[in-house]
């Protein structure tokens, strides 16, 4: 008991955290003249500002931890800076002037069609958006025309550039979203995703009388998130918090495994043919035979067994007390089970009557399932905010499914 209570008392102490201001110039690379109307933010952040006459910023931020410094603008490609945050420090950026021509000529190297919006866009969407519909139908692309398409027929993938960053409204969160595209390449034979991007968030206006309902939604697309996580993670605060940790082996549902690939493979046959086709499996298939046996088989389990033990997170975090941040690593699989418990509901900011959560057929609150394992070795450094700079992370299964229609900004705080 003595060394579990000098465990959270060594977390708990690092808790406070000072504003930091990050000071910088923006340049042209080759010529070296200063940029003015830069815009410069932190990644998935509301902390942004542009550039002056002199090609200069200044931003405060809330942590001290290492962040993502985004300097973006249309006409020079986006350069993203990974910094520790020192007030006796001024950056120097140098940005290359854009080249619309660069993308042009790699895909017609890989002799890839373009295509338009109305043929693309739904699909794109939905795959941006994510799969829970209550957010997803209320963020919506504003700026549509700046997106091109490239479908590659021998590989059935769908490449996406925007020729400037996406503009997104969403009104469930109350968030802009400006969102620069670096790489989106979705194959339909694995129906495996590459997306890589950055954001930086601004507050819509909200409607008088609306306020609770905004902070219940933020509070819905918070709770059981990756974000939350890690902050849990930080604070040595998962059981409090609704998480579970397991370790985790299975046998996968191969045959569910082989239907899903062939209808992937139909899906991307009719795409190259229609317009924003419908690609229900009774709709994508001729005999009925085929489809109730595909629909049969597409609701079963993706796996088939399963082998879990619980793990302590004592085994899996360390803290690092000269840096301030929390080292996590584990071998193999870690599966994250959340569940919005009487406990969890205790600790939450927002009342239970007031968090909208995902219920099941019978009333009861889902267990939200998340997979996590490893790329590289080395584990990530996770500070108070969440934020981890290691890209070695990759995360499947219910954290993995909110994409952009329930992300939240990193400095979001559902205690304000």
């Amino acid at each position: 008991m003595k060394k579990i209570l000098i465990f959270l008392l060594l977390f708990l102490a690092t808790g406070a955290q000072a504003q930091t201001v990050i000071t910088g110039k923006v340049v042209d690379e080759k010529t070296n003249v200063s940029l003015v109307g830069i815009t410069i933010y932190i990644n998935s952040s509301t902390i942004g500002t542009t550039t002056d006459n002199d090609g200069k910023f200044s931003l405060s931020v809330p942590y001290n931890g290492k962040v993502e410094l985004v300097a973006s603008h249309l006409n020079y490609e986006k350069k993203i800076v990974l910094i520790t945050p020192n007030k006796n420090e001024t950056i120097l950026i140098a940005l290359k002037p854009q080249s619309n021509t660069l993308k042009e000529v790699i895909v017609k190297g890989k002799k890839i069609k373009s295509e338009n919006f109305n043929k693309w866009g739904d699909l794109f969407t939905k795959i941006l958006m994510g799969t829970d519909l209550r957010f997803a139908v209320n963020a919506k692309i504003k700026n549509p025309e700046t997106l091109s398409f490239y479908f590659d027929k021998e590989s059935n993938e769908l490449i996406t550039y925007a020729k400037a960053p996406l503009i997104i409204e969403n009104s469930m969160l109350a968030y802009r979203i400006k969102l620069d595209l670096e790489n989106f390449k979705y194959a339909f034979n694995t129906d495996v995703l590459q997306f890589e991007y950055s954001t930086f968030f601004e507050e819509l206006p909200i409607t008088k009388g609306k306020e609770a309902m905004v902070r219940a939604w933020r509070a819905s697309a918070y709770y059981g998130s990756q974000m939350h996580f890690m902050r849990s993670v930080y604070q040595n605060n998962l059981t409090n918090d609704g998480f579970m940790l397991y370790t985790y082996r299975t046998n996968k549902n191969r045959e569910k495994e082989r239907i899903r690939k062939i209808i992937q493979l139909k899906i991307a046959e009719i795409y190259a043919e229609k317009n924003n086709p419908n690609y229900d499996i009774k709709y994508l298939f001729k005999d009925r035979d085929t489809i109730g046996y595909y629909q049969m088989i597409m609701k079963q389990n993706d796996i088939v067994a399963l082998d879990t033990s619980r793990v302590s997170l004592r085994k899996l975090a360390v803290l690092n007390r000269q840096l301030d941040v929390v080292k996590f690593n584990f071998k193999d699989t870690l599966m994250i089970s959340y569940k919005h418990n009487d406990l969890a509901r205790k600790n939450m900011s927002v009342k239970p009557i007031e968090t909208i959560v995902v219920k099941d057929g019978h009333g009861k609150v889902k267990d939200q399932d998340s997979y996590m394992y490893f790329t590289e070795d080395g584990g990530i450094n996770v500070q108070s905010n969440g934020y981890y700079p290691e890209l070695r992370v990759f995360v499947y299964g219910n954290m993995s499914e909110r994409r952009i229609s329930q992300v939240l900004p990193w400095d979001y705080d559902p205690d304000k």
